[in-house]
C-alpha cells in the first residue's frame, strides 16, 4: 500500500513492534522502583540464594507483558471529520478527540527500537503542557508521513495559516545549514560541562547510599569485609590523589559518551520559514522549530569552548514549565558564521537596529553585591582558620576569595542589554558569553522587582515573562525600568503580529 493510499477514517492500530516499546518503558519504570532492593540484595549476597526473589521478577515481568499486550490491541486511532480520534485504555477506557486547529507541531523519533522494525515514534503538540502531548509509539514511516501530512493539509485548510515548516518533509524540501562533523563532534565532547557528568557520579552514589541507610543495611560492616584496611588506604595521599583522577576522567568520559548519544549525525535545516533539526545515534530525534514561534534565540560559549572558537545555540519554544526542556532545541559546534546566519533567518532586517540601539550596563551595585556575599562568606573562615593556626588552609581560602572577585568583576562587565523599536538583546557570562534576543511582542507581561537595599538606591530588576521562560535584568535604574516597562507594554499592545 502506498503512503498516500492509507484509509485513516478506519480505526487503526500502531505497528505490533509498539508492543515491545510499550513492555519496555513500563519495565523501565519497574526497574527504577525495584533498584535498591537489587543493589540490597546484591551487596548481601543472598540474590542468587533467594528463589522468592526470582519468583518476583519472573511474575513481575510476565504481568508486565501481558498488560503491555492487551494496552495495544486496546489502543485505536482514526480521523473524523476534522478531528483525531484516540480510543486507549487498559482498566479504564477512554477516547480523546483532538481538532486539527489545535495541533501545533509534529515531530517524528527514532531510537533503536524503533530503527530495528523501520518504525517512527509520533509526537503531537496540541497546547502548552505536558497532558496535551500525544504519542503514537510505533507507526510505519509511510504511514507516520502520511498522517502527519493528512493533519496539516486539513489544519491548513481550517486556519487559512502556511503551516509547511511544521512536519519533517522530504529530504529534497530541506535545505541543510550547518552539520555537525566528527571532529566538531569530539571538540563539543571534551569542551562540555564535566561538572555535570560529575555531579552525575555523585547523585548517584548519593542515592546508593540513602536507600542502603533507608532500609537499615549496615555498609560498613560490608566494606570492612571486602576492604581490612580501608581506613589505612583512605589516609594514603596516593590512594585519595588516585581517586580524585579516576573521578575526573570518569566525568570526562560520561561527558564525551553523551555528547556523542544526543548530537551525532546533528544537521539543522531550512524548511520554509522554519528549521528542521535532527540528531541523536540510538535516540534519533527529528524535530521542527517555526520561526514565529521561536520566543527566545540564545548562543553561548564557555571557556573551553572559547578556546576552540565554537559555540551553543538554543532556540526554545512556547511551552509550560513542566514543557520547557522539550521545547528548547539545541545546536552545538557552531561557528560565528552558523549563528549569524541562524539570527538572520529568524530576525531578517531586524538585526541592523541593534547596531544604532545604545547598550546599557547594569548598575555597580550588581558588583558590590557579590563582592559583600563573598567577603561575608570567607570573613569567617579566615578567623576560624587563623584561630586553630592552620595557615595552610587560610592560603587555599585566598586564592579561593580571589577567584570569586575575579568571577564578580567579569560578570559585572559582561552584563549588558539593549532594547530597539521591535527586537531586544541581553548579554551576560562570566569566563564564556551568553547573548540572548527576542522580539518585543513576544513579551507576555513584565514586572520591577526590588529589595530594601535596590528601593535605597532607587534601583529595580525587570523580569520580562514571556511564553518559553523568564528573561532577567538586573539592578537598573528605576527610571530606566520604567521606561522600558512602558515601551515594551506599548509595542505589545501596538503590534498585530503573532506572538506565538
Amino acid at each position: 500500500m502506498r503512503k498516500n493510499d492509507f484509509d485513516f477514517t478506519i480505526p487503526t492500530r500502531q505497528s505490533y513492534s509498539a508492543i515491545l516499546i510499550i513492555t519496555y518503558r513500563l519495565y523501565k519504570v519497574i526497574f527504577k522502583q525495584l533498584f535498591p532492593l537489587l543493589v540490597i540484595f546484591l551487596i548481601q549476597g543472598s540474590l542468587g540464594k533467594s528463589n522468592t526473589f526470582l519468583f518476583s521478577i519472573i511474575g513481575i515481568a510476565s504481568l508486565g507483558a501481558i498488560y503491555s499486550i492487551v494496552a495495544f490491541f486496546r489502543y485505536y486511532f482514526y480521523i473524523e471529520g476534522d478531528k483525531l480520534i484516540v480510543k486507549k485504555g487498559v482498566f479504564k477506557r477512554s477516547i480523546l478527540e483532538i481538532p486539527f486547529d489545535r495541533i501545533q507541531s509534529i515531530n517524528f523519533e527514532q531510537n533503536l527500537i524503533h530503527r530495528i522494525f523501520s518504525v517512527v515514534k509520533l509526537n503531537m503538540d496540541t497546547a502548552g503542557s505536558a497532558a496535551d502531548e500525544l504519542q503514537l509509539n510505533a507507526l510505519d514511516k509511510g504511514m507516520a508521513t502520511a498522517l502527519s501530512q493528512k493533519i496539516l493539509k486539513n489544519r491548513k485548510k481550517i486556519t487559512l495559516a502556511k503551516i509547511e515548516g511544521e512536519i519533517i518533509p522530504k529530504k529534497d524540501e530541506k535545505k541543510t545549514i550547518f552539520q555537525l562533523s566528527l571532529w566538531q563532534l569530539i571538540k563539543v565532547g571534551v569542551t562540555e560541562n564535566h561538572l555535570r557528568s560529575g555531579g552525575i557520579i555523585i547523585f548517584f552514589f548519593v542515592w546508593i547510599y540513602d536507600n542502603l541507610r533507608e532500609v537499615g543495611l549496615d555498609y560498613k560492616d560490608k566494606l570492612e569485609s571486602y576492604f581490612p584496611a580501608l581506613e589505612e588506604l583512605s589516609q594514603s595521599f596516593v590512594i585519595v590523589i588516585g581517586f580524585i583522577v579516576l573521578f575526573v576522567l570518569s566525568s570526562f568520559l560520561i561527558s564525551l559518551f553523551r555528547t556523542v548519544l544526543r548530537f551525532y549525525d546533528l544537521r539543522m535545516s531550512r524548511v520554509g520559514e522554519g528549521f528542521s533539526i535532527q540528531n541523536g545515534l540510538l535516540n534519533k530525534k527529528e524535530q521542527a522549530a517555526k520561526d514565529s514561534k521561536i520566543q527566545l534565540l540564545s548562543w553561548s560559549q564557555n571557556f573551553l569552548q572559547s578556546m576552540v572558537n565554537i559555540y551553543e545555540l538554543n532556540m526554545r519554544q512556547a511551552a509550560s514549565a513542566e514543557r520547557r526542556q522539550s521545547k528548547s532545541f539545541k545546536v552545538v559546534g557552531l561557528s560565528k558564521k552558523d549563528i549569524d546566519n541562524t539570527t538572520a533567518y529568524i530576525f531578517k532586517d531586524l538585526l541592523d537596529e541593534l547596531e544604532t540601539t545604545p547598550k546599557h550596563g547594569v548598575d555597580f551595585y550588581y558588583l558590590f553585591k557579590r563582592i559583600y556575599y563573598w567577603t561575608l562568606f570567607s570573613i569567617p573562615l579566615f578567623i576560624l582558620f587563623s584561630f586553630i593556626e592552620r595557615f595552610d588552609f587560610m592560603i587555599y581560602l585566598s586564592v579561593f576569595y580571589l577567584f570569586g572577585l575575579l568571577r564578580s568583576f567579569l560578570s559585572y562587565k559582561k552584563k549588558k542589554f539593549a532594547i530597539g523599536p521591535e527586537l531586544m538583546v541581553v548579554n551576560g557570562g562570566v569566563f564564556g558569553r551568553k547573548s540572548t534576543m527576542m522580539m518585543n511582542l513576544k513579551v507576555q507581561n513584565t514586572k520591577l522587582l526590588s529589595t530594601p537595599f535596590q528601593r535605597r538606591r532607587k534601583l529595580r530588576s525587570m523580569a520580562i515573562f514571556t511564553a518559553s521562560g523568564v528573561l532577567m535584568i538586573p539592578d537598573i535604574k528605576m527610571k530606566l525600568a520604567k521606561q522600558i516597562q512602558d515601551f515594551l507594554i506599548y509595542k505589545v499592545e501596538k503590534s498585530g503580529g503573532d506572538w506565538m
